[in-house]
């Protein structure tokens, strides 16, 4: 298995699903419920046929596809990055920077990826104040609140956006007489 199968393998069990590497086809087949439900091939692509699938498969193949986009996301920039030339940091590479923040991640075949943030000198020589996650989305958000791209204290999770957006909607549907002043 390459780098991009190996991480969707590991994340299989916590989307309740299973799988198995075909060596002759070189795919990782992904079964849920006892039911083959997709096969990733080498490239981190899926391909699947859910003509006959039950609504419930349906929507545990959107959960698939949603983590293999993300693993060849961070696999692909992983692939692609300098390494950092920092003591301390190896195997580490640098994914991204802004300011004094820089994004950088690391690969085992043992543990999968692990992603940081870190405040860095501006010779880059050295970083301080470590933020170690394996979770790729808090890791880019971390790097934007950190280096101020974005204000954290902006920033709604999703139950938060979504009641926001259920309150909005309530409104526009039951207060007709709402005006603006």
């Amino acid at each position: 298995m390459n780098i991009y199968q190996q991480e969707l393998f590991r994340k299989l069990r916590l989307l309740g699903c299973t799988g198995n590497y075909d060596e002759e086809s070189g795919k990782l087949n992904v079964q849920y419920e006892g039911v083959l439900l997709c096969k990733q091939d080498k490239n981190g692509f899926l391909t699947y046929d859910s003509l006959s699938f039950t609504p419930a498969m349906c929507d545990k193949l959107e959960e698939v596809r949603e983590q293999a986009a993300a693993i060849r996301e961070y696999a692909d920039i992983y692939e692609n990055s300098p390494p950092m030339k920092i003591e301390g940091l190896k195997g580490y590479r640098r994914f991204a920077e802004y300011g004094d923040t820089v994004l950088g991640g690391k690969y085992s075949e043992k543990y999968g990826f692990e992603f940081a943030t870190w405040k860095q000198d501006k010779d880059r020589s050295y970083v301080v104040h470590g933020d170690y996650t394996t979770d790729y989305e808090y890791a880019k958000k971390s790097l934007a609140c950190r280096s101020g791209l974005v204000n954290e204290t902006q920033m709604y999770d999703q139950k938060e956006a979504a009641d926001i957006y259920a309150a909005i909607e309530y409104t526009r549907n039951n207060c007709g007489d709402l005006t603006y002043e």
